[in-house]
């Protein structure tokens, strides 16, 4: 093999991996990614939220979760609870979601701080989000899938109570209630 050879070999060994590269940078900006994650609810002090996401530029069809273990549903209590909150047994983590767009979002109340805690303690949970992607020809059907993860102790020492309305109208009715008792001292002189 002569000089000639080898720089042939070299320039098809750069070109496959430029269409690699481009493939993958391609399939990045049109593929659907679905997260998982909890949030807490600035308009709603204690609450934490779970949210499912397409973060990908692509819609995502038959998404299913395969949690690693159970999650809990409405599990409530800023303290931990005496009894233990039960097992989520409906909603789109368990039955699935059809159809999520771009940017899409399903935001659902689950729970607070005490009750999530009590039911999944130190150790995160894993959800693998299973979906399908269609490309541009509908028999060009991909199965994709994700992995997040769900901490709740991360929320620990976390305040979210100072953010929303609801702090804010509280403060206001006390800012209210001073002014009107300022005013009853005045009119009683």
């Amino acid at each position: 093999m002569g000089v000639a050879d080898w720089i042939s070999i070299f320039m098809a060994l750069i070109a496959t991996a430029s269409v690699i590269v481009t493939y993958s940078v391609f399939r990045s900006s049109t593929d659907p990614l679905i997260i998982v994650y909890a949030e807490p609810d600035l308009k709603r002090p204690s609450v934490v939220n779970l949210i499912i996401k397409n973060i990908g530029k692509g819609a995502a069809h038959s998404v299913r979760f395969s949690p690693n273990r159970p999650l809990p549903d409405k599990a409530y209590g800023i303290e931990l609870p005496i009894n233990m909150p039960n097992e989520m047994k409906s909603g789109p983590i368990v039955t699935g979601i059809p159809f999520l767009a771009p940017e899409q979002q399903i935001i659902l109340t689950w729970g607070q701080y005490g009750g999530l805690y009590k039911f999944i303690g130190d150790s995160p949970i894993e959800i693998e989000s299973i979906f399908n992607a269609v490309g541009r020809h509908s028999f060009l059907l991909r199965k994709l899938r994700s992995i997040s993860s769900l901490d709740i102790k991360m929320f620990e020492q976390s305040q979210s109570s100072e953010y929303g309305f609801g702090p804010n109208i509280v403060k206001e009715l006390k800012d209210i209630k001073e002014a009107i008792n300022e005013i009853s001292k005045q009119r009683a002189n």
